[in-house]
């Protein structure tokens, strides 16, 4: 219910806000209620926290560190600007009252009445704090005693020294952070300039990687580039792109086994000229060079050629050799011949041609006939055939 206090006002029908100002001042009330009970004598009840260890004078108990009482405060003086204030509060353990004021030249807090503060003071020097005196004021017990003793004043000394020595380097640090912080303006400028080129150069990394594993299919993030992965990587494309001896061999023979017997070999000069061939060139001219290859092999001389695969049960014949006499050697032309590129249908002209009456000659001794042959092989006659001629 307490973070409804500031909502929860009720203001009566006779409130008039010239004349009472406020609701506390209507009820005749202030606002920090009880703590502001003596607040007409100057004394204001706050929560103090014991800053050392004391001992009460009252039951003398011991009376620990950090232990919260509901003390008088009010002022007593000043010490040039800063003002004194005096803290009096209740003994929990007995009906003593304690007495404690500020002392601001000393940084530290005096026990007055009814306590007294438990020894345990070490020189703030040696666990690298600033001391709460004035060394060099005259008067101090610092300064008399430097001045009395020679051999104390030249060991404080050479103490200092080494002090500033190494104190030299953080103060020279701490100067440099003041004065480049000193322009605010022009710091946080540059710092944005460097975050927006920053974050431009990480936005066009993303939308490469994205693109690439879009490309690719990939889920998985990518790692960053570096100088020796993009190196590693043209030397294994250059390297694949390198040929061998035998490699170079086999696609020499391949060109020769491609070319047309009859025609000449395709010009190569404009190649490195020519625009680049589409998908569907390149496969009509893959084709075009697999039919040609298949001619010369099926129609080449001198070197036995590869068995040609057998196309819609088209079967060839053996030619069958016969010692006869040049006399009667007939030669018949064929009469379909092979044309230089490959027609809209290459398989007709290897197929059998159709076997005519006039065409079927009969031999003697044999009861079969034979038809002429298309594909320009010999035709052996009878000698009754050629007398009759």
């Amino acid at each position: 219910m307490g973070e409804r206090k500031g909502q929860n006002h009720y203001y009566p029908p006779d409130f008039n806000y010239k004349k009472h100002k406020s609701l506390n001042h209507y009820h005749g009330t202030h606002a920090l209620r009880e703590r502001a009970a003596k607040l007409g004598e100057g004394i204001m009840i706050i929560r103090f926290e014991m800053p050392y260890n004391i001992w009460c004078l009252g039951c003398n108990n011991h009376v620990g560190m950090g232990v919260r009482y509901n003390a008088e405060k009010k002022k007593i003086g000043k010490y040039y600007t800063t003002t004194l204030y005096e803290f009096r509060m209740k003994c929990h353990l007995c009906d003593n009252w304690y007495t404690i004021h500020t002392d601001p030249k000393n940084l530290d807090y005096v026990c007055v009445e009814g306590c007294r503060r438990q020894q345990k003071q070490w020189d703030p020097e040696e666990n690298g704090q600033f001391p709460g005196y004035e060394r060099t004021k005259a008067g101090s017990a610092m300064s008399q005693k430097l001045a009395a003793d020679a051999m104390f004043k030249r060991e404080h000394g050479e103490k200092d020294k080494a002090k500033a020595d190494t104190t030299e380097k953080d103060l020279n640090g701490l100067e440099w952070l003041q004065e480049r912080m000193r322009d605010d303006y022009s710091a946080n400028s540059h710092l944005r300039a460097r975050f927006r080129a920053e974050k431009k150069e990480l936005n066009e990394i993303r939308a490469r990687d994205d693109a690439l594993r879009a490309r690719g299919c990939l889920t998985i993030p990518l790692a960053p580039e570096r100088e020796d992965d993009k190196r590693i990587a043209g030397q294994i494309i250059q390297q694949a792109r390198l040929k061998t001896h035998e490699t170079t061999k086999e696609e020499a023979r391949e060109a020769i086994e491609s070319r047309r017997i009859y025609g000449n070999k395709p010009s190569t000069s404009g190649a490195s000229t020519s625009t680049p061939k589409s998908a569907s060139d390149m496969l009509k001219e893959s084709v075009q060079l697999a039919k040609t290859k298949w001619i010369n092999e099926k129609f080449a001389d001198g070197r036995p050629a590869g068995k040609a695969p057998n196309i819609l049960g088209i079967v060839r014949r053996k030619r069958v050799k016969e010692e006869v006499d040049d006399d009667d050697v007939q030669i018949v032309e064929p009469k379909a011949e092979v044309k230089d590129e490959a027609s809209e249908e290459p398989v007709e002209k290897f197929m059998k041609p159709d076997v005519t009456d006039e065409d079927v000659k009969s031999e003697p001794g044999c009861s079969r006939s034979t038809p002429a042959s298309a594909s320009g092989l010999v035709d052996y006659g009878s000698a009754s055939d050629s007398g009759s001629d």
